[in-house]
Protein backbone atom coordinates (compact mmCIF):
# COMPACT_ATOMS: atom_id res chain seq x y z
CA UNK A 1 0.00 0.00 0.00
CA UNK A 2 1.06 3.57 -1.03
CA UNK A 3 0.64 6.26 1.65
CA UNK A 4 -0.16 9.59 0.38
CA UNK A 5 -0.26 12.14 3.18
CA UNK A 6 -2.65 14.76 2.89
CA UNK A 7 -0.58 18.44 3.20
CA UNK A 8 -2.25 21.24 4.66
CA UNK A 9 -0.73 23.93 2.67
CA UNK A 10 -3.63 24.08 0.88
CA UNK A 11 -6.93 23.75 3.44
CA UNK A 12 -9.56 26.99 2.70
CA UNK A 13 -12.77 27.65 4.20
CA UNK A 14 -15.00 29.12 1.56
CA UNK A 15 -18.12 30.62 2.41
CA UNK A 16 -21.40 31.00 0.13
CA UNK A 17 -20.23 28.92 -2.40
CA UNK A 18 -21.58 28.82 -5.80
CA UNK A 19 -23.34 32.42 -4.59
CA UNK A 20 -22.25 35.72 -6.04
CA UNK A 21 -20.78 36.53 -2.91
CA UNK A 22 -18.98 33.41 -2.54
CA UNK A 23 -14.93 34.12 -0.88
CA UNK A 24 -12.42 32.39 0.08
CA UNK A 25 -11.85 33.60 4.19
CA UNK A 26 -8.33 35.48 4.42
CA UNK A 27 -5.83 35.13 6.77
CA UNK A 28 -6.21 31.58 7.89
CA UNK A 29 -3.34 29.63 8.56
CA UNK A 30 -4.77 26.96 11.18
CA UNK A 31 -7.67 25.02 10.57
CA UNK A 32 -8.57 21.78 12.29
CA UNK A 33 -11.58 19.61 11.11
CA UNK A 34 -13.94 18.16 12.62
CA UNK A 35 -13.63 14.34 14.02
CA UNK A 36 -15.95 12.13 15.96
CA UNK A 37 -16.03 10.48 19.52
CA UNK A 38 -18.26 8.61 21.97
CA UNK A 39 -18.17 9.01 26.04
CA UNK A 40 -16.91 6.23 28.15
CA UNK A 41 -19.44 5.24 30.57
CA UNK A 42 -17.57 3.15 33.70
CA UNK A 43 -18.93 0.35 35.93
CA UNK A 44 -17.95 -0.42 39.08
CA UNK A 45 -19.04 -3.40 41.37
CA UNK A 46 -18.11 -4.70 45.01
CA UNK A 47 -15.45 -7.09 45.41
CA UNK A 48 -13.93 -6.25 41.36
CA UNK A 49 -10.89 -4.53 41.87
CA UNK A 50 -11.14 -3.04 38.52
CA UNK A 51 -14.09 -1.38 36.87
CA UNK A 52 -15.18 -1.81 33.64
CA UNK A 53 -15.80 0.36 30.80
CA UNK A 54 -18.29 0.72 27.82
CA UNK A 55 -18.42 3.05 24.89
CA UNK A 56 -21.21 5.56 25.12
CA UNK A 57 -23.31 7.80 22.85
CA UNK A 58 -20.88 10.11 20.70
CA UNK A 59 -20.72 13.40 19.26
CA UNK A 60 -19.56 15.23 16.26
CA UNK A 61 -16.88 17.73 17.15
CA UNK A 62 -16.06 21.24 15.94
CA UNK A 63 -13.99 23.07 12.94
CA UNK A 64 -11.61 25.09 14.70
CA UNK A 65 -9.69 27.81 12.44
CA UNK A 66 -7.23 30.86 13.11
CA UNK A 67 -4.79 33.02 11.42
CA UNK A 68 -4.38 36.84 10.82
CA UNK A 69 -6.52 39.24 10.75
CA UNK A 70 -7.59 40.88 7.74
CA UNK A 71 -9.26 44.56 7.89
CA UNK A 72 -12.12 44.52 5.24
CA UNK A 73 -12.30 41.31 4.40
CA UNK A 74 -16.52 41.72 4.41
CA UNK A 75 -17.42 38.14 2.53
CA UNK A 76 -14.89 36.19 4.64
CA UNK A 77 -13.68 36.91 8.17
CA UNK A 78 -16.57 39.92 8.42
CA UNK A 79 -19.28 37.45 7.52
CA UNK A 80 -18.28 34.78 10.14
CA UNK A 81 -18.60 37.44 12.91
CA UNK A 82 -21.94 38.53 11.25
CA UNK A 83 -23.03 34.71 11.12
CA UNK A 84 -21.72 34.18 15.01
CA UNK A 85 -23.75 37.80 15.77
CA UNK A 86 -27.04 36.59 14.24
CA UNK A 87 -26.91 32.82 15.44
CA UNK A 88 -26.65 31.85 11.42
CA UNK A 89 -27.19 28.47 10.69
CA UNK A 90 -25.81 27.91 7.22
CA UNK A 91 -25.19 25.03 4.79
CA UNK A 92 -23.08 26.72 1.74
CA UNK A 93 -19.94 26.54 3.21
CA UNK A 94 -17.13 24.02 1.88
CA UNK A 95 -13.83 23.68 4.32
CA UNK A 96 -11.25 22.31 1.69
CA UNK A 97 -8.66 19.83 2.10
CA UNK A 98 -6.50 20.86 -0.77
CA UNK A 99 -8.20 24.22 -2.57
CA UNK A 100 -7.13 24.43 -5.90
CA UNK A 101 -9.09 26.99 -8.20
CA UNK A 102 -8.19 25.30 -11.02
CA UNK A 103 -9.98 22.34 -10.84
CA UNK A 104 -12.83 20.50 -9.51
CA UNK A 105 -10.93 17.47 -8.00
CA UNK A 106 -10.45 19.28 -4.51
CA UNK A 107 -11.36 17.04 -1.90
CA UNK A 108 -14.37 19.22 0.93
CA UNK A 109 -16.26 18.57 4.11
CA UNK A 110 -19.95 19.83 3.67
CA UNK A 111 -23.11 19.50 5.88
CA UNK A 112 -24.48 16.30 4.85
CA UNK A 113 -28.39 17.35 4.37
CA UNK A 114 -28.93 14.81 2.36
CA UNK A 115 -28.67 12.43 5.01
CA UNK A 116 -29.40 14.17 8.00
CA UNK A 117 -31.91 16.89 6.88
CA UNK A 118 -31.08 19.54 10.10
CA UNK A 119 -27.35 19.70 9.64
CA UNK A 120 -25.86 22.85 9.45
CA UNK A 121 -22.87 25.35 10.06
CA UNK A 122 -23.17 27.41 13.16
CA UNK A 123 -20.59 29.84 14.12
CA UNK A 124 -19.97 30.06 18.13
CA UNK A 125 -16.61 31.55 18.66
CA UNK A 126 -14.78 34.65 16.47
CA UNK A 127 -11.91 35.76 18.66
CA UNK A 128 -9.51 38.42 18.63
CA UNK A 129 -5.76 37.09 19.88
CA UNK A 130 -2.88 39.21 21.86
CA UNK A 131 -0.66 41.04 19.24
CA UNK A 132 2.89 42.59 20.03
CA UNK A 133 5.01 44.80 18.83
CA UNK A 134 6.81 42.25 16.59
CA UNK A 135 3.43 40.34 15.40
CA UNK A 136 0.26 40.77 13.39
CA UNK A 137 -3.48 40.76 15.27
CA UNK A 138 -4.37 37.19 15.05
CA UNK A 139 -7.86 36.07 15.24
CA UNK A 140 -9.82 32.48 16.22
CA UNK A 141 -12.69 30.61 16.06
CA UNK A 142 -14.95 27.74 16.15
CA UNK A 143 -17.73 26.43 14.11
CA UNK A 144 -20.21 23.32 15.11
CA UNK A 145 -21.96 21.44 12.93
CA UNK A 146 -25.57 20.52 14.28
CA UNK A 147 -25.37 17.39 12.31
CA UNK A 148 -23.66 14.94 10.07
CA UNK A 149 -20.95 16.03 7.81
CA UNK A 150 -19.80 14.82 4.82
CA UNK A 151 -16.21 14.50 2.88
CA UNK A 152 -16.17 14.73 -0.95
CA UNK A 153 -13.12 12.55 -1.68
CA UNK A 154 -14.34 11.09 -4.99
CA UNK A 155 -14.80 13.74 -8.24
CA UNK A 156 -15.21 13.47 -12.18
CA UNK A 157 -16.12 16.27 -14.43
CA UNK A 158 -16.96 15.94 -18.07
CA UNK A 159 -19.25 16.41 -21.27
CA UNK A 160 -19.83 12.79 -21.28
CA UNK A 161 -22.12 12.72 -17.86
CA UNK A 162 -26.17 12.49 -18.25
CA UNK A 163 -28.47 12.84 -15.58
CA UNK A 164 -30.73 9.98 -16.54
CA UNK A 165 -35.11 10.54 -14.87
CA UNK A 166 -36.40 7.24 -14.23
CA UNK A 167 -37.37 4.58 -11.84
CA UNK A 168 -34.98 4.77 -10.30
CA UNK A 169 -32.91 8.07 -11.67
CA UNK A 170 -29.15 6.85 -12.98
CA UNK A 171 -26.17 8.76 -13.64
CA UNK A 172 -24.17 7.67 -17.06
CA UNK A 173 -21.12 8.33 -18.03
CA UNK A 174 -19.81 7.64 -22.03
CA UNK A 175 -16.22 7.49 -20.40
CA UNK A 176 -17.06 4.72 -17.67
CA UNK A 177 -15.01 6.67 -15.13
CA UNK A 178 -17.10 6.31 -12.03
CA UNK A 179 -15.29 3.48 -10.37
CA UNK A 180 -11.80 4.38 -11.49
CA UNK A 181 -13.03 8.16 -9.54
CA UNK A 182 -13.96 6.66 -6.34
CA UNK A 183 -17.53 6.53 -6.07
CA UNK A 184 -19.16 4.22 -4.06
CA UNK A 185 -22.72 2.34 -3.00
CA UNK A 186 -24.33 4.46 -0.17
CA UNK A 187 -22.31 7.89 -0.32
CA UNK A 188 -23.27 10.86 -0.61
CA UNK A 189 -23.69 12.33 -4.28
CA UNK A 190 -22.93 16.08 -5.27
CA UNK A 191 -23.99 17.45 -8.53
CA UNK A 192 -22.99 20.43 -10.04
CA UNK A 193 -23.18 22.18 -13.29
CA UNK A 194 -26.24 20.77 -14.30
CA UNK A 195 -29.42 22.93 -15.62
CA UNK A 196 -32.12 21.84 -12.81
CA UNK A 197 -30.31 18.82 -10.73
CA UNK A 198 -27.60 20.33 -8.69
CA UNK A 199 -28.02 18.98 -5.15
CA UNK A 200 -27.29 15.71 -2.71
CA UNK A 201 -28.32 12.38 -3.36
CA UNK A 202 -27.94 8.90 -2.01
CA UNK A 203 -25.85 6.28 -3.99
CA UNK A 204 -27.69 3.09 -4.50
CA UNK A 205 -25.13 1.31 -7.00
CA UNK A 206 -22.37 1.63 -9.06
CA UNK A 207 -21.19 0.40 -12.52
CA UNK A 208 -17.62 1.80 -14.22
CA UNK A 209 -20.24 4.05 -16.96
CA UNK A 210 -23.64 4.00 -14.60
CA UNK A 211 -24.57 5.32 -11.01
CA UNK A 212 -27.88 4.18 -10.08
CA UNK A 213 -29.56 6.66 -7.38
CA UNK A 214 -31.38 5.54 -4.38
CA UNK A 215 -35.55 5.65 -4.83
CA UNK A 216 -35.98 8.67 -2.98
CA UNK A 217 -34.26 10.90 -5.19
CA UNK A 218 -36.19 12.94 -8.01
CA UNK A 219 -34.25 14.33 -10.72
CA UNK A 220 -35.66 16.24 -13.73
CA UNK A 221 -32.78 14.82 -16.07
CA UNK A 222 -30.36 15.95 -18.42
CA UNK A 223 -28.54 15.15 -21.82
CA UNK A 224 -24.98 14.79 -22.02
CA UNK A 225 -23.25 17.51 -23.69
CA UNK A 226 -22.65 20.22 -20.62
CA UNK A 227 -19.89 19.87 -18.63
CA UNK A 228 -21.11 18.55 -15.01
CA UNK A 229 -19.07 17.94 -11.55
CA UNK A 230 -19.75 15.02 -9.65
CA UNK A 231 -18.50 14.89 -6.23
CA UNK A 232 -19.22 11.38 -3.86
CA UNK A 233 -18.71 11.52 -0.27
CA UNK A 234 -19.17 9.66 3.41
CA UNK A 235 -19.01 10.70 7.12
Amino acid sequence: MTISYQMAADMALILKYGDADQSVVAGLNKIKIPGIERSIIEVQEFRNAFSRQFAGGGKQGSFTYGGNYVLGDTKGQDQLKSYLKDNTKFTDARIYLNYETSNLDSDFIIPDTEQDSVSAFQVVKHLPGDADINGVIPFSGEIVLNGQPATMVAHITGTGIALVSGSPDTITDTGSGFVTAGFEAGQTLCIEGSAADDGLYTIASVAAGTITLSAAASMTGEAAGSSITLHGGVL
